[in-house]
């Protein structure tokens, strides 16, 4: 191989007006010529075929930067840039190593006789073998042109770390066969992921191009959000959408991508004490794509969109106390849509069942009413299968169901035929809940021995989370009966107390479920809503004690803000306890 580059084989079948049709085939073998442009000739079988046609290259002269100065282009020998673009640093743009001429004939004499030739591509033919890739296009007249030329590649595939915000350049004139060294470390066609529920016309317009590189830090971050914060998301899914879809989703659509690389650097932030600022320029940057998305969201939207506001939605999660809700409200609209995805199959139904975890916690944290449309659930895919994270689902679904039934306020009024349905919804599901939702193992809480909560060894993951969802809805069933609100001042204040202890068993119970399946770590969210809500009810000092030490535990081991959650419970455990006639 000399420094011109690779040899390209050519193929093509001759026939003569004067002789009978002659088949041949050339190969370019060593080559020879000089660069000032002379006719380079391909040298052919060792049998002497001089008397036959040859087909005329022509090498380039030197790079457009010596050809512009007017200076001597020398290529030291395989080198890929000129001596004077290497000496002064400069980019070498070189034309094509070759240029092939249209030849359509040629003439040559025979016995001392003019004959020409005519060239006919002939499909038959067959190709010589070569020693390496080539491709081989064939271009009309019309197609060729002089100044088409090939940019030559100078980076390596280490030094390809491009934004997400633009797409991937090529370089101008490449052809694919050119661009083939250039593929980006990751590259994916989704096109055929997109479930019913996707809208074409919204991908086109939430993503640039088909295929993105990573940086090391941000491909660092996307192992991270996989490994670590799409499992929260996928604790009822066993398809584990979060963990395979979106994060292949994020290569094509840059709004999904900018939410993951936000959320994962927040919690990054949060797990190493320090500043959150480059998740405040990811969100930003996502936020520039979101909001004109949500500005068609009537005429144009898609599951990345869902995508997109439920992981900005655990973004805000991450933050504290002052938690808005900015984008899990959004609109009407938007409440609508993710429970309408919840009959959908794919990504979008496991968005919507993320969406709906979602709105119970602003419910519990937050005391907002759940606004979702509970019956578009009911048609979901969960209620037809029989595994355990369908039945985990099925309590999340009674859950948001009390909870939607027990409105803000106390003194809010109660449906009580409602009210009574899904008690008995919520008593039948835990007789019919399968067998290996048992406990593996069952140790009550003794706070004599200084162990607060009960030790609840389960098999599943899904069913840890919806034991812990099925003592909410007890919690929440407790708290509204309808009966308490036609008795007597005493009668009242005696159910009232022993409300409250029992609450306060429920509570004792989700976090028991947390601590003794330490691997789950959705787990621990609920255990923290719980106490957020319900913490005052825990009375005994070793209780109280107990849960400041597993809040700690969760914002060190998960990344979850509990702070303010255990200076809250300090005080109202503080001041209720002034309450209390003295011990003698």
């Amino acid at each position: 191989m000399g420094q011109y580059g690779p040899v390209v084989a050519i193929s093509f079948r001759q026939q003569s007006t004067s002789h009978g049709p002659v088949s041949h085939v050339l190969q370019c073998g060593e080559r020879s010529g000089r660069r000032n442009g002379d006719e380079l000739r391909t040298a052919t079988s060792e049998r002497d075929d001089s008397h036959l046609p040859r087909v005329l290259m022509r090498v380039s002269k030197g790079c457009e930067r010596c050809r512009h100065r007017h200076i001597r282009c020398v290529i030291p020998p395989g080198a890929s840039a000129c001596a004077p673009c290497s000496r002064l640093g400069q980019v070498c743009h070189l034309d094509p190593r070759f240029q092939f001429k249209d030849v359509h004939h040629v003439y040559q004499k025979s016995n001392g006789t003019a004959a020409r030739f005519d060239l006919v591509w002939d499909a038959e033919q067959v190709w010589v073998d070569v020693s390496q890739p080539v491709t081989f296009v064939h271009e009309t007249c019309e197609d060729s042109k002089p100044d088409d030329r090939v940019e030559p590649a100078h980076s390596s595939v280490v030094e390809r770390h491009l934004s997400f915000a633009s797409p991937v350049e090529q370089p101008h004139g490449t052809e694919p066969a050119a661009s083939m060294a250039e593929e980006p470390l990751i590259q994916h066609d989704h096109s055929h992921e997109l479930s019913p529920f996707h809208h074409s016309g919204s991908l086109a317009s939430s993503a640039s191009h088909d295929s993105t590189t990573l940086s090391l830090r941000e491909a660092s971050l996307m192992r991270c959000f996989i490994q670590k914060i799409a499992p929260w998301a996928d604790i009822c899914d066993p398809q584990s959408h979060f963990s395979t879809v979106v994060p292949r989703r994020s290569l094509q659509v840059p709004m999904v991508l900018k939410a993951v690389l936000a959320l994962t650097a927040r919690h990054d932030a949060i797990l190493v004490g320090q500043s959150d600022w480059e998740a405040s320029t990811y969100h930003g940057q996502c936020l520039e794509l979101l909001i004109p998305a949500l500005d068609r969201l009537d005429q144009d939207y898609d599951e990345n969109l869902l995508i997109t506001v439920v992981i900005l939605r655990i973004y805000e999660e991450l933050e504290n106390s002052e938690d808005q809700k900015f984008h899990l409200l959004g609109s009407n609209r938007l409440i609508n849509l993710m429970s309408r995805s919840a009959s959908s199959r794919g990504i979008a139904e496991a968005v919507s069942w993320q969406f709906l975890r979602q709105a119970i916690y602003s419910s519990i944290v937050q005391y907002q009413h759940l606004q979702l449309d509970l019956r578009n659930y009911e048609r979901s895919s969960m209620f037809q299968r029989d595994d355990d994270a369908a039945f985990a689902n099925m309590i999340i679904f009674h859950c948001a169901h009390i909870i939607q039934l027990c409105r803000v306020l106390p003194e809010d009024p109660i449906d009580e035929q409602s009210w009574a349905k899904v008690a008995d919804d919520v008593d039948e599901w835990y007789r019919k809940k399968p067998i290996t939702w048992q406990p593996l193992r069952y140790q009550d809480s003794n706070v004599a021995e200084n162990r607060p909560f009960p030790e609840i060894w389960m098999m599943s993951a899904p069913a840890v989370v919806g034991m812990q969802y099925y003592h909410a809805a007890c919690i929440f069933l407790t708290m509204s009966d309808p009966h308490s609100r036609r008795m007597r001042e005493f009668e009242m204040a005696r159910t009232r107390r022993l409300a409250e202890r029992k609450i306060a068993s429920h509570v004792i119970s989700v976090i028991g479920l947390s601590w003794s399946n330490e691997s789950v770590h959705n787990a621990y969210f609920m255990a923290c809503h719980l106490l957020h809500r319900f913490g005052y009810c825990l009375q005994h000092p070793v209780e109280q004690q107990g849960s400041l030490t597993f809040l700690s535990r969760v914002e060190k081991l998960i990344g979850w803000r509990t702070t303010w959650i255990r200076s809250e419970l300090e005080h109202q455990w503080g001041e209720l306890a002034d309450f209390d006639p003295p011990s003698t």
